[in-house]
């Protein structure tokens, strides 16, 4: 059975977090010198420069907590990410991430220094381009931040590892693909790489910040902080996010990459093969959690339904405010779908072509003003139907 450490932790105090990180750790039988004499990378969710108290990045001190843990344990921490559209520089900045790696003596790597990972294995996608540093690590700290997704219904650990593909090159993915399954199944591809395609294969340890967590429209600014007061420790991506999701009481069939991740045997995607050590589920008080109100759940029509013109119809279409709207065309430089051009006359927001939206909500996720929201399809209520009638279950 794959192990789970599920701890409560409440604040992001230096004590409470290392001594609970300590306890995750040993919980499923690893020990801090398995870090020592090795290089260690430690990716965590930069998604954009914002404030850590608005849930979006993993917390600084989270980060700091882990840092402090490898290098105490004798090993050499490394910091690796790339935001998809800010610098990492800025974003570092504006998070509180460059003074820590300052204090600590943490290196960062290259976002821009690539290299290719070729895996033949079961998925359609083989070939990735991905952080160099990546290539001569020994182990590999992943630290998700737990929030909703507009396109893939949660964001966790195997939703974190999509940070390692450069900057912008993530936007050409999501052109590759476009649904909540198509992308669940690109990311699992991307896992099954990263846990198998290494001729010297790398121990994977994720470490989930689910103290406070997102909820609503998020990865981004425009989802709700939400505190949790839980943190995760596995070996296991897709045993973790099975975990997360059903903490807070989201539907694990909406989460595609956890029941698609255990389709493929690349994880435990069922609690019934998960042995949770510490605490359990029912010691947590979070039922409620709000999910995207894209949620990931709609299921792909075929012909007339799958065109642009009903897509409009039926799905939820990102809209920019003007009142929060900057023009600064973040957004436009993110499409993958160049569905976004600059705004004309008084409108005072970008022009969006929604015949060529393909839904990834790159826009909504990056907007540093929460100036983009979700309106619904005049026909949405199709959907809503199809999904009472379909009965989804937790």
């Amino acid at each position: 059975m794959a192990k789970v450490s599920l701890l409560q932790c409440k604040e992001y105090s230096a004590f409470m977090l290392k001594e609970k990180m300590f306890q995750g750790l040993s919980a499923i039988g690893l020990e801090p010198s398995i870090f020592r004499g090795k290089k260690v990378i430690i990716k965590p969710n930069l998604l954009n420069a914002s404030a850590a108290e608005k849930a979006v990045v993993t917390h600084p001190e989270f980060f700091r907590s882990v840092v402090q843990i490898v290098k105490s344990s004798g090993g050499t921490p490394v910091m690796a990410e790339s935001p998809a559209f800010q610098s990492l520089s800025k974003v570092m900045n504006r998070t509180g991430y460059d003074r820590i790696v300052a204090e600590e003596g943490c290196e960062v790597a290259d976002p821009k220094a690539t290299a290719v990972l070729f895996c033949d294995g079961q998925g359609k996608y083989k070939r990735f381009e991905l952080s160099k540093a990546l290539f001569d690590a020994d182990i590999v700290i992943n630290l998700p931040k737990f929030k909703t997704h507009s396109l893939t219904y949660i964001t966790g650990a195997v939703k974190n590892l999509f940070g390692f593909i450069y900057g912008l090159n993530k936007s050409q993915w999501h052109v590759r693909a476009r649904t909540n399954e198509e992308f669940s199944s690109l990311l699992l591809d991307l896992y099954e790489s990263l846990i198998k395609g290494f001729e010297k294969p790398k121990q994977f340890i994720h470490i989930m910040d689910a103290i406070v967590g997102l909820e609503g429209e998020g990865p981004g600014a425009s989802g709700r902080p939400r505190r949790i007061g839980a943190l995760l420790v596995s070996e296991d991506a897709v045993a973790l996010d099975c975990v997360a999701v059903q903490l807070v009481g989201l539907q694990r069939n909406k989460a595609r990459s956890v029941v698609l991740g255990e389709e493929r045997g690349l994880g435990a995607g069922s609690l019934e093969r998960i042995d949770i050590r510490g605490s359990m589920l029912d010691d947590f008080q979070v039922r409620d959690y709000v999910p995207s109100k894209s949620n990931g759940g709609h299921p792909v029509y075929r012909w007339p339904l799958n065109t642009n013109f009903f897509r409009n119809l039926i799905l939820e279409k990102p809209v920019p405010t003007r009142e929060r709207c900057t023009l600064c065309y973040q957004c436009k430089a993110i499409c993958p779908g160049r569905a976004i051009s600059e705004s004309q006359g008084d409108t005072g927001v970008p022009l969006y072509n929604h015949e060529k939206c393909i839904r990834c909500y790159c826009c909504m996720e990056i907007c540093p003003e929460s100036a983009i929201s979700l309106k619904r399809g005049k026909l949405q209520w199709v959907l809503d139907l199809t999904e009472k009638r379909r009965g989804d279950r937790f």
